[in-house]
């Protein structure tokens, strides 16, 4: 998801984000959408940075946003591409197949840019934009902006969307991610997230106010691969999304992903 030397006071560095990473991981734990990424990094990386195209093609047994499967509890492709440049601005998409209110699947389509940069304490700050959209016979598609602060293995971002999912309905929501290596190839991830419904119904129901959504999982990586098993909770069931339901509000999700 360079350093030039000045009189006075250091001015702050830009950071390349990997955030094909970030953005998978937001979408996937949410985050995962990210919003994809299980949870969503800065990296703190030096000046000699150049600017770089990446990417992750991934399969997941059930695609949770924020908490809520968007694939009715079951299995997911996703495929996301990102540069970054070596000043600090990226951007990128982000593709999954999706199963809404509609039996069909559907596929979901993400872009998004940004600006990332390196404050001389060393943590980091980003602030961008994504549009959501939903291929089908309805239009789920909505704008949203966001704001975040890094540290090297910890990260806090606050998101607004002001038609969520394509609803009269603004909509923020905040998170916290966490990575902490366990072994050589071995991380732990943690996420915890909450949902402000500033509407008063959508999609024919109320849903409740606020939501909380927490994941705690383990990820090993490989030389290209990644593969990731989580544990997923919600609050609640009546929550803000197009969905069919949740056939169980709290479950594992795995996820394989490859890097290119």
């Amino acid at each position: 998801m360079p350093a030039k030397l000045l009189e006075g006071p250091p001015e702050p560095a830009p950071v390349s984000a990997p955030w094909c990473a970030i953005f998978i991981r937001r979408r996937l734990l949410d985050s995962l959408r990210s919003r994809a990424t299980l949870a969503l990094w800065f990296l703190l990386l030096s000046a000699d940075v150049f600017a770089q195209f990446s990417g992750s093609a991934s399969l997941l047994s059930d695609y949770r946003f924020r908490g809520v499967s968007l694939s009715h509890n079951r299995p997911a492709a996703q495929l996301a591409v990102a540069y970054d440049d070596a000043s600090g601005w990226y951007g990128g998409a982000f593709a999954s197949t999706v199963q809404l209110f509609y039996p069909t699947r559907e596929l979901q389509l993400v872009s998004f840019v940004g600006y990332a940069r390196r404050m001389p304490s060393g943590l980091s700050w980003e602030a961008g934009a994504d549009y959501s959209a939903v291929t089908g016979p309805l239009s789920y598609s909505y704008p949203e902006v966001y704001v975040g602060i890094a540290s090297e293995n910890v990260s806090a971002r606050l998101y607004y969307a002001p038609r969520y999912f394509g609803q009269e309905s603004g909509v923020i929501y905040g998170e916290i991610n966490a990575s902490q290596p366990l072994l050589d190839r071995v991380r732990l991830l943690a996420h915890g997230g909450v949902l402000r419904n500033n509407g008063e119904g959508a999609y024919g129901v109320r849903p409740d106010r606020h939501v909380f959504d927490a994941s705690v999982g383990v990820a090993v990586d490989f030389d290209q691969f990644n593969l990731q098993l989580s544990w997923v909770g919600i609050s609640s069931e009546n929550t803000l999304y197009p969905a069919t339901g949740l056939r169980r509000k709290n479950g594992a999700v795995l996820i394989l992903s490859r890097s290119f």
